[in-house]
């Protein structure tokens, strides 16, 4: 079985904090399309788009995606987003940092995060994985959860490399 890393966006992917003005770039999704190789993120609002672009943290995008490179991991998205999109706007919206191809799916909607994170861990009979979210969780997933207080950042990574390979 694959390790998965249950994903929350906002404060993980996306850091907590005031956005700096940007100027929406009308081409922007069309570039990406191409670049991207993905018609989904054309299926986007193009305001939304530009949104992540700018409101994401690469580095945060780009230590996910060694993650799932480095120990064969899969993405299961828990965000609030997976109220507001379907699993296909997802993989298109994580995909503009290259994070869509591990995307395999996304917790049911409900609350609390933490029972539809176990209903999926039972329904899937997952046995690697770490959650990781800026909500703590620890007390639910001791051994499997990774605080990102304001977002993902290079001690998250490393301890999240230490669950993954603890948990072979």
């Amino acid at each position: 079985m694959k390790a998965i890393i249950f994903l929350d966006i906002d404060g993980v992917l996306a850091p907590k904090k005031m956005f700096s003005p940007y100027e929406p770039d009308p081409f922007l999704k069309e570039r990406l399309v191409k670049a991207k190789n993905d018609p989904g993120i054309g299926r986007l609002p193009d305001t939304l788009v530009n949104q992540i672009f700018h409101h994401f943290d690469p580095e945060s995008c780009g230590l996910i995606r060694m993650l799932c490179q480095a120990y064969d991991a899969k993405l299961v998205i828990t965000s609030s987003w997976r109220l507001f999109y379907n699993e296909e706007q997802l993989r298109a919206i994580i995909n503009i940092f290259d994070l869509g191809a591990y995307m395999i799916g996304a917790t049911r909607p409900g609350l609390p995060r933490y029972q539809v994170i176990r209903e999926y861990i039972v329904e899937h009979d997952v046995k690697r994985y770490v959650v990781v979210d800026d909500l703590n969780m620890s007390r639910q997933f001791p051994n499997h959860f990774v605080l990102a207080s304001y977002r993902f950042e290079s001690e998250q990574y490393e301890q999240t490399k230490r669950l993954l390979s603890w948990q072979r």
